[in-house]
C-alpha cells in the first residue's frame, strides 16, 4: 500500500505545484482551487509527447522533475516578493460568487463612464476579498483530500490485500492499459496496435512517469493514479463552496470527489471517465470565475483542460466544453450579463487584421494535413461506439445523482430495491440546486449540467450502453455539487448592492420586510431548514451508497500472475506464446515477445480453423498451427492435465505455480486435429464423417478418453441475487456444490477445473481432500463466468467404473469481509477427469473409435 501512497502524493504534488505555477503566470488568484485540475491537465497533455522522446521513461521523467523545479522557482519568486494583491496570497472566493461580486462591472463594461479608459476585452478584474484565511484554506484541503483518499482505500482494505481493481468481475479492459503502459515505458516489442491508431494515452503516460520517478510497479503506479483523480476533483469542488461553512464544505466536497459512479468506475480500475468528470468539473467552475480572474486565467485553464480531454477522451471528450460554452454565453446575454463585449472583439480583430489572418491560415493548415488521420481515428471511435464494451445491459441513468442502494452499478434499476426512492431523493436535490443556482443568475455549473444531459441523451441515440454509462459516470461530480450546494449553502447576505435601487425585473423589498427585518429573518430561518434537512438526507444516502460500490469492489488475485512473472524473467527479450486464458499476461509477460491466440491480451496470434478459440474455451498446443509455433521460441501453459499433448520438439524447463514453460527445438511437426471444438481430441468416426480420412497413409497420437461434466450440471446453493448478465450462476460463499463424473473404467485419474472465484476451493472425493485451489479470477469475462483455462485439480483413484460424485467447497470470507457482511462469489465451470496414461502413436487406420489428440498424414509419393 505504500508505493501506491507514494504515487498518488507525487501526482497530487506534481499537479498542485504545476497547476498553481501556471496559474500564477495567467495572474489567478491564490489560493485557487483549480490549480490540481490544471496542473494534471497539463501533465496529461504533455505526458505523451515525452515518451516519445529517446529515453522514454527516463527522459520523460527528468524533463517533468525539471518543469517541476521551474514551477518551484516561480512560486518562490512570487513569496519572495511579498505581493498581497491578485495572484498572490489573497484567498480565494466561491467560484459562482465571483460573477456575483462583479456583476455591476461586467453590466456596465461596454458603457465606461466618461473619461474613463477602457479596459482591453480579455482584462483581469479586480480580485475580491476572501471570507477565509490562509490557514483555514489549507486545512480545509488537507481533510478532504485524506478523507477522499481514505475512501478510495476501501476496496484494498476490505480484500486484506493489493492489486488490480476490478480484475474479472468488472472488466479485464485494464489489462490492455498495463500492457501499452509497459511498452511506453521500455519501447519492447511492436508498437501495440491501440496506441498505433491513436487511442488516447493522456493519463497512462503520467501512471509511467509516476511509476519511473517512484520506482514503483506499473499496477501501483496505475491504483495510485486512481486514487489522485478523485482527490483532484474534491479540490476542484471546493471552488464552489467557499461561502458554505468549513464542516459542511468539507463533506460536499470529498463525497463530490468520489460520488456513487465514480467509485464504481474506480472500482473496475476506470481512470478516463474520472479523469473526465475532473475536467468537466473544473472547467465549469473556470467559467464560473470569469468575474473575478478574467479571461486571462479562464482561458488558460479552458485550454489546458479541452486538451487534456482530447488526450483522455479522445475527440468526443470536446462534447462537454463545446456545448456548454454556447449555452452559458446564451444564458448570461439574456440575462444582461454577458461576460464578452463583442464589439470591442471585433474591434481589437481589425486592428490586428494580420495576426488574425495568420491564425486562421494556420489553422486551415493544420485541419487539411490532419484530416486523414482524422478520418481513421473516427472510423475506430465509431468501431466503440458500435460496442457494447464491458456491459450487457444499460446502466440506469438515475444512478449519476449519487444515490443508489446496490454496490454493483450493473445491477439495472428493476431488480433493486429502494431505487425508485433513491433517484427521487437525487432528482429533487439537483432540480433544487439548479434552481437556486438559476435564481441566483449562476449560470456556469447549470450549463455544464445541461451539456451533460444533452450529451447523454445523445449516447443513448447515436452510441451503444458503454458510452451511455461514461456519459453518466463523467457528469456525476457535478450533479452531486450542484444538488448538495444548493441544500447546504446557507442563504446569502445582503450584499453592499442590495442598498443600490433595484433593476428592472427585480422585486423591492415590501413595507412589511422593512418594517421588521427581525420577523423576515425568522422567515428566512424556517425556509432554509428544510434544504438543511434534506441536504443531510442526501448527502449521508451518497455517503452510503459510495460505501457500498466501494465494498463490492474486487481486487485480483496475484498467485497465478506470480508464476507468469516468474517465467518472464527467465526469457527475458525472447518469443513466447502463452497457450492460456488471461487477458493480463500480456502485462505479466513483460519483458519478453508475447503473443497468444486467446484472450485478446497479449497481441493475439489467430487459431487454428480446425479448432478456433472463442470466449470461454481454454487453450493448448493444438489451438495453433504447427507453422506457427515455429515462430516461437518458448510456449507456457497450464499444467491441468486436460489438454493436448506437446509436439516431440517441445520440452519442458521450467514450472511456476500452475505454468509449465516449454522450449522449442528444431520444427515442429505439421499434425492435424479433429473437430475438437475446445476439448484436447475427439473420438475418430471411421463409420462417418473420417472415413476418408482413416484409410489415408498416417499415425495418430492417441489418448485414454476423458471424462468430462459440463458446467451445467453442478449442483450448487441457490445463486446469488442480484447479479450481472453473464455472471448469474455464481453462488456465494461459504457454500458446496457436487457434480456427477462418469468414469469410463477403473483406475488414476488427473482431475482438471474451470473456475473462479473470490475464496480459495477445496475439491473433495470420497470425503479426501484432493486438492486447495487458490482464490482465482485468471481470464474472467463478462459472459462464460467460471469458464475459460483448465487448472490442476488433484487425482482421485476410482475401484470401479461409472458415475462417481466430486464436491467442490468454496471456504468462508475471513478477516475484513466477514466483518463488513462483504458478500464473495464463486463460479464453476467444466471438470474433466483425463487417465493417468501416457499418449500412444498408432496407424490412423487403427485409430477408429479411439480419443485422437491429432494426427499427422504421410505427404503423396512417401511411404509407398
Amino acid at each position: 500500500m505504500l508505493a501506491i501512497y507514494a504515487t498518488t502524493a507525487l501526482i497530487l504534488a506534481a499537479s498542485l505545484l504545476l497547476g498553481r505555477a501556471i496559474l500564477v503566470l495567467a495572474r489567478w488568484p491564490s489560493p485557487a482551487w483549480l490549480a490540481g485540475a490544471t496542473g494534471f491537465a497539463a501533465l496529461v497533455t504533455l505526458s505523451p509527447f515525452l515518451l516519445r522522446l529517446p529515453g522514454r521513461a527516463t527522459t520523460a521523467a527528468l524533463i517533468v522533475l525539471a518543469l517541476l523545479v521551474a514551477a518551484g522557482v516561480v512560486l518562490w519568486g512570487r513569496v519572495r516578493s511579498g505581493a498581497q494583491g491578485r495572484g498572490t496570497v489573497v484567498a480565494e472566493k466561491p467560484a459562482e460568487d465571483h460573477a456575483h461580486a462583479s456583476r455591476g462591472a461586467l453590466r456596465h463594461r461596454a458603457s465606461p463612464p466618461a473619461g474613463s479608459r477602457r479596459r482591453p476585452p480579455f482584462s483581469d478584474p479586480p480580485a475580491a476579498a476572501s471570507p477565509d484565511p490562509p490557514a483555514t484554506a489549507w486545512f480545509i484541503a488537507a481533510a478532504v483530500t485524506a478523507i477522499v483518499i481514505a475512501l478510495a482505500t476501501i476496496p484494498f482494505a476490505l480484500n486484506d490485500r493489493v492489486g488490480i481493481l476490478g480484475m474479472g468481475i468488472y472488466t479485464n479492459d485494464h489489462a490492455a492499459q498495463l500492457y501499452w503502459a509497459d511498452w511506453l515505458q521500455h519501447g519492447l516489442g511492436p508498437e501495440p496496435s491501440g496506441v498505433r491508431f491513436g487511442y488516447p494515452i493522456g493519463p497512462q503516460s503520467v501512471a509511467v512517469i509516476a511509476a519511473q520517478v517512484s520506482g514503483t510497479s506499473l499496477v501501483s503506479a496505475f491504483n495510485g493514479l486512481l486514487l489522485a483523480i478523485p482527490a483532484l476533483t474534491a479540490l476542484t469542488a471546493l471552488g464552489a463552496l467557499t461561502r458554505v461553512p468549513p464542516l459542511r464544505r468539507i463533506a460536499i466536497a470529498a463525497i463530490c470527489g468520489l460520488p456513487y459512479l465514480g467509485a464504481s468506475f474506480l472500482a473496475q480500475s476506470a481512470f478516463k471517465e474520472t479523469a473526465m468528470g475532473l475536467f468537466v468539473l473544473a472547467f465549469a467552475i473556470a467559467l464560473a470565475s470569469v468575474g473575478r480572474a478574467g479571461w486571462r486565467g479562464v482561458l488558460t485553464v479552458g485550454v489546458l483542460l479541452a486538451a487534456a480531454s482530447v488526450f483522455t477522451f479522445s475527440i468526443p471528450g470536446l462534447a462537454w466544453f463545446a456545448i456548454a460554452l454556447p449555452i452559458w454565453l446564451l444564458a448570461t446575454a439574456l440575462a444582461g450579463e454577458s461576460p464578452l463585449d463583442w464589439r470591442r472583439i471585433r474591434d481589437s480583430v481589425v486592428r490586428h487584421r494580420g495576426a488574425t489572418a495568420i491564425v486562421v491560415v494556420v489553422l486551415i493548415a493544420v485541419a487539411v494535413i490532419a484530416i486523414e488521420p482524422a478520418t481513421n481515428f473516427f472510423s475506430k471511435i465509431d468501431d466503440v461506439q458500435a460496442s457494447a464494451g464491458r456491459l450487457s445491459s444499460p446502466v440506469f441513468g438515475g444512478e449519476a445523482l449519487g444515490i443508489w442502494p446496490e454496490g454493483d452499478f450493473r445491477i439495472v434499476r428493476g431488480e433493486v430495491s429502494g431505487s425508485l426512492v433513491a433517484v427521487a431523493l437525487g432528482a429533487v436535490a439537483v432540480a433544487y440546486g439548479a434552481w437556486a443556482l438559476l435564481r441566483r443568475r449562476r449560470f456556469a455549473l447549470v450549463s455544464m449540467l445541461a451539456a451533460g444531459l444533452i450529451v447523454y441523451l445523445g449516447s443513448r441515440v447515436f452510441a451503444e450502453i458503454h458510452v451511455q454509462a461514461k456519459a453518466l459516470a463523467v457528469i456525476a461530480p457535478l450533479v452531486l455539487l450542484v444538488g448538495l450546494r444548493g441544500l447546504l449553502a446557507p442563504p446569502e447576505r445582503p450584499s453592499p448592492e442590495a442598498a443600490r435601487p433595484p433593476a428592472a425585473g427585480e422585486r423591492s423589498p415590501s413595507a412589511a420586510e422593512r418594517a421588521n427585518p427581525a420577523a423576515e429573518g425568522r422567515r428566512l430561518r424556517v425556509a432554509t431548514l428544510a434544504p438543511y434537512a434534506l441536504g443531510v438526507v442526501v448527502l449521508v444516502g451518497a455517503l452510503g451508497s459510495t460505501l457500498l460500490a466501494l465494498r463490492a469492489a474486487p481486487v485480483g488475485f496475484d498467485d497465478r500472475s506470480a508464476g507468469l512473472e516468474r517465467l518472464a524473467e527467465r526469457i527475458e527479450g525472447e518469443s513466447v506464446v502463452f497457450l492460456g486464458v488471461d487477458r493480463f499476461a500480456g502485462y505479466d509477460l513483460r519483458g519478453t515477445l508475447a503473443r497468444a491466440p486467446a484472450g485478446y491480451v497479449p497481441a493475439d496470434i489467430t487459431a487454428r480453423e480446425d479448432k478456433p478459440w472463442q470466449q470461454g474455451l481454454a487453450a493448448d498446443f493444438d489451438t495453433l498451427e504447427p507453422r506457427k509455433l515455429d515462430q516461437f521460441d518458448y510456449a507456457i501453459t497450464t499444467t491441468a492435465a486436460y489438454a493436448s499433448t506437446p509436439p516431440p520438439n517441445f520440452e519442458p524447463v521450467e514450472r511456476s505455480g500452475d505454468y509449465v514453460l516449454w522450449r522449442r527445438e528444431g520444427e515442429t511437426p505439421r499434425s492435424r486435429v479433429l473437430d475438437e471444438g475446445g476439448s484436447p481430441g475427439a473420438i475418430l468416426d471411421c463409420e462417418g464423417d473420417d472415413a476418408k480420412l482413416a484409410r489415408r497413409p498416417g499415425t495418430a497420437v492417441v489418448l485414454e478418453p476423458p471424462a468430462v461434466a459440463g458446467y451445467l450440471d453442478w449442483e450448487t446453493p441457490r445463486p446469488a441475487e442480484p447479479a450481472a448478465a453473464g455472471q448469474g450462476r455464481g453462488f456465494a460463499a461459504p457454500g458446496r456444490a457436487t457434480i456427477d463424473l462418469d468414469l469410463p473404467a477403473a483406475g488414476r485419474y488427473a482431475l482438471s477445473l474451470q473456475y473462479h472465484s473470490q475464496v480459495p476451493l477445496h475439491v473433495q472425493f470420497d470425503g479426501e481432500t484432493l486438492a486447495r485451489l487458490p482464490p482465482s479470477l485468471d481470464g474472467m469475462y463478462l459472459s462464460g463466468a467460471g469458464r475459460g483455462a483448465f487448472w490442476p485439480a488433484g487425482e482421485l483413484r476410482s475401484g470401479h467404473p461409472g458415475a462417481r460424485e466430486v464436491t467442490v467447497r468454496a471456504l468462508e470470507p475471513t478477516g475484513l469481509q466477514d466483518a463488513f457482511g462483504v458478500e464473495r462469489r464463486v463460479w464453476l465451470g467444466d471438470l474433466a477427469a483425463s487417465p493417468v496414461a501416457g499418449a500412444g502413436e498408432v496407424p490412423i487406420a487403427r485409430a477408429c473409435g479411439r480419443y485422437v489428440d491429432h494426427f499427422t498424414l504421410e505427404r503423396r509419393g512417401e511411404g509407398g
